[in-house]
């Protein structure tokens, strides 16, 4: 099992269960009750195909053995761009909903989850500067990478609080896991940011990256469908962060492509840089030889004694003479 498999399945189940959606979507809806004219059988077919799909893509990428290098500062012009939409998305979602509050919501509760929203679109449009510039401001501050997951855990308590009083329908089914693998993608990849556990961060964000990816889109395109065509639905989730959904799908896709291809691109620079470094080392060394043999007198011999050498040199005939016993000595 391999990433590259991941993918094919990703794409065999985004095709069978996006059309079936918004086929339900366009032709099967209701418009007084929101409910499927056709009762249950396309929503479990859709429901096996996207519980399979995800399970599948789990197991592939969590069993995948290939060494996931450590996390650089990617460049990627379409990485940048679509995060800075779905950051701007999301920004501008919480703060019109700041001044929409129905009295039938929780001031303070929602309040306090806009603020948190703003803040995480302005760390995701930081993130996407990162990617235009080719920087990592986040291996400095690494906290701040952690606030898109903050935001997620605060809609995730906010959708089982709004669910718990609506009937259990599958759209908030989808919504809530959704939520859940999009929540866990953002924080594995607040990790990989800092440069913490890159290893295990690196596997990670395509176990939760490629379903949040496939769900995001299963949920968002049918969700805008709606939206724009005003069609009647059941589902509490807030509409306007159906195209955010999509836009953070696209997000993670482009993620994930970019870090595939740093991945294949890393062993080569490994290598480049090892034949410098063995180059630059024959090349001290070569001058460490040329230096020894320059301090030698021209003609110096080899392997020659140094009377023989000195006598040769200056034509002495001086000489050491035999040790013997001196004569004074004697008696």
């Amino acid at each position: 099992m391999n990433i590259k498999s991941a993918w094919i399945v990703f794409v065999v189940t985004l095709l069978i269960t996006l059309p079936t959606r918004i086929y339900q979507v366009l032709f099967l809806v209701d418009q007084d009750t929101g409910f499927y004219t056709d009762g249950i059988r396309t929503t479990a077919f859709v429901s096996v195909g996207l519980a399979v799909g995800v399970l599948l893509l789990i197991i592939m990428c969590f069993m995948d053995k290939s060494t996931k290098v450590r996390y650089s500062p990617i460049r990627s012009v379409p990485a940048a761009v679509i995060g800075a939409l779905a950051g701007l998305g999301i920004i501008l979602q919480y703060a019109v909903g700041i001044f929409t509050f129905d009295e039938s919501q929780n001031l303070i509760p929602s309040i306090i989850l806009s603020l948190i929203g703003i803040c995480a679109g302005a760390i995701i449009i930081l993130t996407a500067y990162n990617f235009a510039a080719g920087n990592n401001t986040f291996e400095e501050r690494p906290l701040l990478a952690l606030i898109p997951s903050v935001w997620g855990c605060a809609s995730l308590v906010s959708l089982f609080i709004t669910y718990v009083a609506v009937v259990n329908i599958s759209e908030n089914i989808y919504d809530t896991f959704t939520v859940i693998f999009l929540l866990l993608f953002l924080f594995a990849q607040a990790k990989m940011l800092s440069r913490i556990d890159d290893g295990k961060s690196g596997k990670m964000i395509y176990v939760f990256g490629l379903p949040a990816a496939l769900l995001s889109l299963v949920t968002g395109i049918p969700g805008t469908v709606m939206v724009l065509g005003n069609i009647s639905r059941t589902s509490s989730f807030p509409a306007g962060l159906y195209p955010v959904n999509v836009l953070l799908s696209l997000y993670v896709l482009v993620f994930l492509i970019n870090y595939s291809h740093l991945k294949t691109d890393e062993p080569e620079l490994a290598n480049a840089s090892l034949k410098e470094t063995e180059a630059q080392i024959n090349a001290a060394a070569s001058g460490i030889s040329e230096d020894a043999d320059s301090e030698q007198p021209i003609g110096a011999p080899k392997q020659e004694s140094c009377l023989e050498f000195l006598g040769k040199a200056y034509h002495s005939e001086e000489r050491f003479c035999d040790c013997v016993q001196s004569p004074f000595l004697k008696g």
